[in-house]
């Protein structure tokens, strides 16, 4: 049965939740002109934060079951967040004058899912619902929208545009990536426990993929699922600190972070805290 604690803890986030998304969607907005890598990821991770505001609402005993939901969207913001982390140590390194690599892995980034996406089976070639003229209409836009990934050397094959990008699967940013650059960056991440985010984000991947350790997570008493989806918000609030500082530095964002800064931190405060009292009048209001 949940606690009286994690019951409060439920309402005082969303609390929370609905001022954070009020100046998040006005920061957005504020930003939309821009298309920036921070940019995006300050949507998603308020995206995020609106989709566990909404599954939160109600959640308990008898509702335990949001959290397959609550995890898979948890997931995919603990990605973004340390992948936000793995980007700030080259920027860190630039800023300090320091040799890095901090462009390139950017566009490594970017790459990715243009590498992916461009690539389709001999199997589905064949089949009657690939068209070749559609598909050359589509490398046409990608190659000229991000000229900057491909190499102008190589001559396009639309049979194999992804021979003309200048990275491969081996310069993809992986978990495993991350996690060796994070581990070399570790004296400088004194203050950011990314081993905890892994452990999270390894937890909530067995909710993503179907196996008999996600049979085994459904069994999870409510008062350990809470632990788990609290601590990530925990740390995903980071993300989102981070992002607006990098959205400074990249786009020279003018938005006022003031407002939303406090109640992220208030949000951190209420999960970090071992006793909440909540009257029953503002639980009625609230819930």
């Amino acid at each position: 049965m949940i606690s009286e604690l994690n019951e409060n803890k439920i309402i005082q986030i969303r609390v929370h939740l609905k001022i954070i998304l009020e100046e998040g969607f006005k920061i957005i907005e504020e930003n939309n002109d821009k298309f920036n890598v921070y940019q995006s990821l300050y949507k998603r991770y308020i995206y995020c934060f609106d989709s566990l505001s909404l599954l939160l609402k109600e959640f308990g005993d008898d509702k335990i079951y949001r959290t397959n939901s609550i995890a898979i969207i948890l997931r995919a913001s603990l990605l973004d967040y340390l992948t936000t982390i793995y980007l700030r140590t080259f920027q860190l390194e630039m800023k300090a004058g320091l040799k890095s690599n901090y462009t390139e892995e950017l566009k490594k980034l970017l790459s990715e899912q243009i590498r992916r996406f461009l690539i389709v089976r001999e199997a589905d070639r064949k089949t009657p619902r690939y068209d070749h003229e559609s598909f050359c209409s589509m490398v046409n836009k990608i190659y000229l929208e991000f000229d900057f990934l491909f190499d102008k050397s190589v001559p396009l094959d639309y049979n194999k545009p992804i021979k003309s990008l200048k990275y491969s699967r081996q310069d993809d940013i992986s978990s495993q990536t991350i996690r060796k650059r994070l581990d070399s960056f570790s004296e400088n991440l004194k203050n950011i426990d990314y081993h905890h985010v892994f452990e999270l984000y390894d937890i909530f991947s067995k909710y993503d993929h179907f196996g008999i350790i996600s049979m085994f997570l459904e069994e999870l008493e409510i008062n350990e699922v809470c632990d788990y989806i609290f601590w990530s918000i925990f740390h995903i609030v980071d993300g989102i600190t981070f992002c607006e500082e990098l959205l400074k530095d990249e786009v020279n964002s003018k938005s006022n972070f003031e407002k939303i800064g406090y109640e992220l931190s208030s949000l951190k405060g209420t999960i970090y805290t071992e006793s909440l009292y909540l009257s029953e009048q503002y639980k009625s209001e609230n819930k």
